[in-house]
């Protein structure tokens, strides 16, 4: 969720929005990709490197999988957004945080990964549908000069289901949700449409209607596959239940899931959807910028970067970590972040507004950390954490239920 409260840090914050951390080591480029990829089912094996060209598979047979998602993907919430990512031509304080920095983002993507995955939204931008039509812009491009093909993209976006949405006019209002999103993004289905969360309450519209809802995306060729975002693990046997009753696939439910909120997998809820045969994707895996290295208790992120913003004494302690592990391995702490996350089961949706972005992700591949600095890692990070700070953002503890 974007969020809807105002910044928290004023114009004089000089912290570095779209740049990476240069450490004092040196960083290592990038491996050289496998020339023989490997498959896995829901998650990466325990002895396995996750590379570009790997594939994790779900749905409830191995054998016969749904769909194939790459080990990392990008979520592109960033890209218009204002009140968290500061986007600059809308007047945000990130003046790098643009169209041309997006689009070099793209390109390098493009460039890198065989299967690209992006995660959009319909509100992302917050100005009809923005950041599903500049994906749509750059997709065309790409694929009209021969960079890129539609096979190679597994387009995800959502479905925002708050209560004050003219709660009469289910169905047909996801239908037509769908069909924007499509036309916006310049394609003719959706991957995995996702519902983005339990913004209903709980009670209007009810579950079963927004099932029955994504349900009919699925039978009029809108969407191939259904996911779920923030919800709890009864919530998603559930939503999985009903869409089975009416041979509908779903594939996947997408959570916070960093070293800064662990609960996903020490709860059991990464565990869980794979009994089911769903992926689980991870989006702010860096807590919105927090573990990359580059910002302190002295200089924080702006903007209303409410998820992971809990006080960074408790924060340091896993950046320390990260960083020593990252002067081990020649990385930068974002890309052992990001790797932890894959080891943990998940796969990680950075949002990456520039190319180095791009590439400080891209480094979180070819190589695995090993079962003790994994275990370090597990020791710093943080479970069911209360602070003070998160009374900030109220919406979380409606909003993330998973």
């Amino acid at each position: 969720m974007s969020g809807y409260l105002p910044p928290h840090y004023g114009p004089d914050s000089d912290a570095p929005y779209a740049e990476v951390y240069t450490p004092q080591y040196a960083v290592h480029a990038p491996a050289a990709s496998d020339p023989q990829p490997s498959q896995h089912h829901l998650h990466l094996a325990v002895d396995a490197v996750p590379q570009p060209e790997t594939r994790i598979t779900a749905g409830p047979d191995a054998d016969a999988p749904l769909i194939k998602l790459p080990p990392l993907g990008f979520g592109l919430w960033g890209w218009g957004d204002v009140l968290t990512y500061g986007w600059g031509p809308s007047g945000g304080y990130d003046k790098k945080n643009n169209e041309e920095n997006s689009g070099r983002a793209f390109d390098a993507i493009v460039e890198h990964f065989p299967l690209v995955l992006l995660d959009n939204a319909e509100h992302y931008g917050y100005t009809d549908g923005f950041c599903e039509k500049l994906q749509g812009r750059l997709t065309a491009e790409a694929i009209a000069d021969g960079r890129f093909a539609r096979d190679r993209l597994v387009f995800a976006t959502k479905y925002f289901p708050t209560p004050w949405r003219h709660p009469w006019k289910y169905p047909q209002q996801v239908l037509d949700s769908a069909s924007g999103s499509i036309a916006r993004a310049r394609v003719h289905h959706i991957d995995i449409y996702q519902l983005h969360g339990p913004s209903h309450f709980g009670f209007w519209p009810r579950l079963a209607t927004l099932v029955d809802s994504l349900a009919r995306t699925y039978h009029q060729g809108k969407s191939k596959h259904i996911g779920t975002c923030n919800l709890s693990l009864d919530q998603v046997r559930y939503v999985y239940a009903e869409l089975k009753k009416r041979g509908v696939p779903m594939v996947s439910n997408q959570v916070e899931f960093s070293l800064v909120r662990m609960d996903p997998w020490k709860y059991g809820l990464i565990h869980g959807c794979a009994e089911l045969g769903l992926v689980t994707i991870a989006y702010s895996p860096l807590a919105l910028g927090r573990l990359t290295g580059k910002y302190s208790a002295e200089h924080p992120p702006r903007g209303n970067r409410n998820f992971g913003h809990i006080s960074w004494s408790k924060i340091q302690p896993i950046v320390d970590v990260l960083t020593l592990i990252g002067e081990q391995v020649g990385k930068r702490p974002a890309a052992v972040a990001l790797n932890w996350v894959i080891c943990k089961g998940a796969i990680p949706i950075p949002t990456c507004k520039s190319k180095q972005q791009v590439e400080d992700a891209r480094a979180a591949l070819g190589w695995r950390l090993t079962p003790d600095q994994e275990r370090a890692l597990d020791s710093v990070g943080r479970v069911d954490e209360f602070d003070w700070n998160l009374l900030k953002h109220f919406q979380n503890w409606w909003w993330q239920q998973g």
